[in-house]
């Protein structure tokens, strides 16, 4: 159970034959439960850091977040006999799953693919490739690349994830990601309305991408959201248009390579 849970009083009532606890800043700790605390958390080059009981583990995975998630599934290897030393060996192997948090570029800078679209996963989106890059690069910046997806629903949200990305970064491009049958360009502005001038706006998702490459700097971060490793964008009358955020960055940044050089 995460004691650092707003209703972890309200699970803690259920019986169980053995209750596990497990938080990174709790300091309710019921009697009769074994907990688990996260502790020396740091961000890594390639993920995040943290002890539990005295065994250091270093997970390939970028978020605070993340760790939550780590801890549950050392309670549970604990609950069915399993050592912290053998899950140790088992999460330090995970591997990013596609389209999350995914690195597609480490030199000159940084450029994640991630499908959050959603301001809850936007915010822990931001939070984590900031806490990332500033433990690497103090000074470095952050360009994002974002839409909406979905036309014709959720429009409360349009003004939420551009304020949010005017937040977190500091070079913002709002372009297109799943107009459907809605006008995209209407769906861009509704976005850029939340940012309040801080964005730039390009309605062709690949111009968008290059534009933050060229933005981008020698230590800096790209992070391009909403599609993760989706193949297509869904356009109108239900046209899909084979698409991939990750070989666009690609080809792009080779572009601007051959450009410069």
């Amino acid at each position: 159970l995460n004691l650092d849970d707003e209703n972890k009083k309200y699970f803690l009532s259920f019986p169980a034959d053995k209750k596990y606890g497990y938080g990174l800043n709790s300091g309710y700790q019921p009697h009769g439960i074994e907990y688990l605390k996260a502790e020396n958390i740091q961000a890594t080059p390639k993920g995040i850091g943290f002890s539990v009981k005295d065994i250091s583990f270093n997970l390939p995975l970028l978020g605070s977040f993340n760790i939550y998630n780590a801890i549950a599934a050392i309670c549970v290897g604990l609950s069915q006999g399993i050592s912290l030393e053998t899950s140790k060996s088992a999460l330090e192997k995970l591997k990013v799953i596609p389209g999350r948090m995914e690195e597609v570029i480490s030199e000159p800078f940084k450029v994640f693919v991630d499908y959050a679209f959603t301001p809850n996963a936007l915010q822990k989106a931001y939070e984590t490739l900031s806490e990332n890059s500033k433990f690497q690069i103090p000074n470095s910046k952050m360009v994002c690349v974002l839409g909406a997806c979905g036309g014709g629903r959720d429009k409360w949200k349009r003004p939420v994830l551009g304020e949010l990305a005017a937040k977190y970064c500091d070079e913002v491009i709002i372009t297109n990601e799943d107009p459907y049958d809605e006008d995209p360009m209407e769906i861009i502005n509704q976005i850029a309305e939340g940012a309040e001038g801080k964005a730039k706006t390009i309605l062709d998702r690949r111009e968008a991408i290059k534009k933050a490459l060229l933005l981008a700097e020698p230590g800096d971060t790209v992070v391009i959201t909403g599609k993760g490793c989706e193949p297509c964008i869904c356009a109108a009358k239900g046209k899909k248009i084979p698409w991939d955020d990750r070989e666009v960055v690609k080809e792009e940044l080779e572009h601007i390579t051959h450009y410069v050089l």
